[in-house]
């Protein structure tokens, strides 16, 4: 008879640790929401922060352009000036007047001045550069040809 008795096997089965209502559930509401909103924040403010930031340098840039162009046009102004001034000072009235009045010099009479006929400036010399390399090698060839057809008859 034991024969004839049905036959029961059991087998162990691992249970999960969640309950069943967590495993059915979706696999986004699993997602943990603070790391969610924080990526979500980040995403939406990092090209605000950059956009500030790249119109914040770009006011700096046009101040710094502004305040230099400010500089220029001052420099401008005084170099106005002080060109003004030294051709004041070079002028041939003043510098006249200083001479005669504070070094006591006087105006040359016409005997005392002389003049001389030059016929040629000194400075005026031909001044002849060494021959190069080439020009020798021209020369040479020049005179070789000369030889050449003073033998030839």
């Amino acid at each position: 008879m034991l024969a004839l008795a049905p036959r029961h096997r059991t087998y162990p089965v691992l249970l999960p640790d969640r309950p069943a209502s967590e495993r059915a559930a979706p696999r986004r509401a699993r997602r943990r929401p603070v790391p969610m909103a924080l990526a979500t924040v980040v995403a939406l403010a990092l090209p605000a922060v950059v956009l500030v930031a790249l119109r914040t340098e770009a006011a700096r840039a046009g101040y710094a352009i502004l305040a230099l162009r400010h500089e220029v046009e001052t420099l401008r102004v005084e170099n106005a000036r002080l060109q003004a001034a030294a051709s004041a000072l070079r002028a041939p009235d003043r510098i006249e007047r200083i001479a005669t009045v504070q070094l006591g010099m006087i105006t040359p009479r016409s005997q005392q001045v002389a003049s001389l006929p030059v016929t040629a400036w000194a400075g005026a010399v031909a001044v002849v550069p060494p021959p190069t390399v080439w020009d020798r090698m021209a020369a040479w060839f020049v005179r070789s040809e000369a030889a050449a057809g003073e033998r030839s008859p």
